[in-house]
């Protein structure tokens, strides 16, 4: 992926799954300011960990077997807040961000984005 002139040249699958689900939450939050013009009321509704629970519900059944595994990773990755349900799925979403970013996977992302945040419109 090349963004901003700085380019990831790793492999992917090598990333830390805390780093992916950092790097996607920042990814989601860009993308909801973005969508949404800058409504901080709008944004807030959508980037916190009960809807981005929601938002992973909604597009599970659309992820492939390399998604589903990323998502696996981010949800368990163990966190001061992992004991809750709704954190361990935002945190998997926010890894399938990260991983497809990393990737240069733009259209899959904004396919999947698109979708999360459809039903906040």
């Amino acid at each position: 992926m090349n963004f901003l002139g700085a380019e990831f040249k790793g492999d992917v699958r090598e990333v830390p799954t805390k780093a992916l689900a950092y790097i996607g939450d920042a990814v989601f939050e860009l993308f909801c300011r973005t969508e949404f013009s800058f409504n901080n009321s709008k944004v807030r509704e959508v980037v916190n960990a009960k809807a981005q629970a929601k938002c992973f519900d909604e597009i599970e059944k659309l992820l492939n077997s390399d998604e589903r595994a990323i998502a696996m990773r981010g949800r368990n990755l163990k966190t001061y807040r992992s004991r809750e349900p709704f954190y361990r799925k935002a945190t998997a979403l926010e890894s399938i961000i990260g991983y497809l970013f990393l990737l240069g996977m733009e259209k899959r992302l904004t396919e999947l984005l698109k979708n999360c945040v459809e039903r906040f419109k």
